[in-house]
């Protein structure tokens, strides 16, 4: 599967760069996910992990 998607888009790229971009990919995506989980204000998302934020006692919700 890993060299079939290189070979159609006509970019093979070696296997410690082929890393690197997918773990920067899953970081950034890690990174959004938990940002809008726990310090975005957006108030469907705050309401229901009102509780999960405070028994964080890390993030600040007031």
């Amino acid at each position: 599967m890993e060299r079939a998607v290189p070979s159609r888009l006509g970019v093979a790229l070696p296997e410690p760069v082929s890393f690197l971009i997918k773990s920067g990919i899953f970081l950034l995506a890690s990174g959004a996910i938990l940002y809008v989980l726990l310090a975005a204000g957006y108030p469907a998302v705050h309401d229901t992990l009102h509780n999960f934020r405070h028994a964080l006692a890390i993030v600040p919700c007031h």
